[in-house]
């Protein structure tokens, strides 16, 4: 208990300085064409301990695609947390011709301590122990725009990956002992992306799609070889008294043998809540969620969510046994007037128990 309060004075009195700072980043925060945004980060989650940083976010060159605002951009993060978990990720954005070609860069530098509990759905929680790889990762995407905010195009992703420790006679060394322990990652593959939310940091309408097939083969230079696949899709509804109905469906698969980080994994701070980030792991991951988003007073605001997923070895496995489901409340804190970039706390609840987390911006 005393660590839990702690934890929350210490978020308060960041939280102001962020207020006050956001507010006057907002003040001056155009200049020759440039835009940007500047704050301090902090956050806590049962899978990290206490979370501490920096972000900033620099844009210009603003097109309207039938209502749909792209900017030129470029983002960083930089943080540590005191599970020694230090990650940095980059992220710019190019538009030219009117906005029909985007190019997306993303680069992640990380080296992150994280639980294993084992593979599969049947994994106990009590088995959980800790392994840490280094990762290095560098994506390219370019795509052109085949009509409104709908975008397709190539991506190319290489990095590097190596374990860097596990628990002697654990899980996770068993697991490795049969695994490669580190090497060299390309891939190419192919993307689709079609964004017409109104708001990056608060959406109130809109529709999210996200669909990436990659394959990583020894051609391109790379030790593993598998094939991945991703789907993200959000959509958010306006209803009555300014509250938005958020909901999202997410699948995401691994056939061949990839590196442990990129297997598939279920539970994290944004997708099912509740469960300690990578709790389970296997070839295939199904999840759904649902939150209703509602002001409360002034500055605050507060949410309601529900979700439920589940791993599984095959995709032939009947997705719906064995279901996982997660729920909660949180509440939020909107840190500039102009600016709806939230401070949130979340309240996780699942049938193993409860975890709680502090961050910046929506779950999804």
């Amino acid at each position: 208990m005393l660590k839990f309060k702690s934890i929350a004075v210490f978020s308060i009195v960041l939280l102001f300085f962020c207020v006050v700072s956001g507010e006057e980043t907002e003040s001056a925060e155009k200049e020759d064409g440039i835009g940007y945004v500047v704050f301090p980060i902090v956050f806590y989650s049962s899978d990290t301990s206490l979370g501490f940083g920096a972000s900033a976010v620099l844009f210009k060159d603003h097109h309207e695609i039938e209502g749909v605002a792209k900017s030129q951009s470029f983002a960083t993060v930089l943080f540590y947390t005191l599970r020694n978990q230090l990650l940095n990720a980059n992220v710019g954005n190019i538009y030219w011709d009117k906005a029909n070609w985007h190019w997306r860069g993303k680069l992640l530098i990380s080296k992150y301590p994280t639980d294993f509990y084992g593979i599969g759905i049947d994994s106990n929680k009590n088995d959980g122990e800790i392994f840490e790889p280094f990762t290095f990762e560098f994506e390219n995407d370019i795509r052109y725009r085949l009509f409104g905010p709908l975008y397709a195009g190539l991506t190319l992703v290489q990095g590097y990956y190596k374990l860097l420790k596990t628990d002697e006679g654990g899980l996770a060394q068993d697991y490795f002992a049969t695994q490669k322990k580190e090497g060299y990652i390309s891939g190419i593959g192919a993307k689709l992306n079609y964004d017409s939310r109104d708001d990056s940091f608060f959406p109130t309408k809109g529709l999210l799609l996200e669909a990436t097939y990659r394959y990583f083969l020894p051609a391109l230079g790379s030790r593993y070889e598998f094939s991945s696949y991703e789907i993200d899709l959000r959509g958010y509804i306006p209803t009555i008294f300014n509250s938005v109905i958020a909901l999202q469906l997410y699948f995401n698969a691994v056939d061949g043998v990839a590196p442990l980080s990129m297997l598939p994994a279920l539970g994290s701070q944004d997708l099912l809540r509740g469960y300690p980030g990578g709790r389970y792991r296997d070839n295939y991951y199904l999840a759904a969620q649902s939150e209703l988003r509602f002001p409360i007073w002034w500055r605050f605001g507060g949410v309601l969510f529900f979700g439920a997923g589940k791993v599984q070895s095959e995709l032939t496995e009947f997705f719906f046994k064995d279901l996982k489901p997660a729920g909660g409340f949180g509440l939020r804190f909107q840190m500039a007037k102009e600016r709806k970039i939230n401070f949130r706390f979340d309240m996780g609840f699942t049938p193993e128990g409860f975890s709680f987390y502090f961050n910046l911006l929506e779950a999804f």
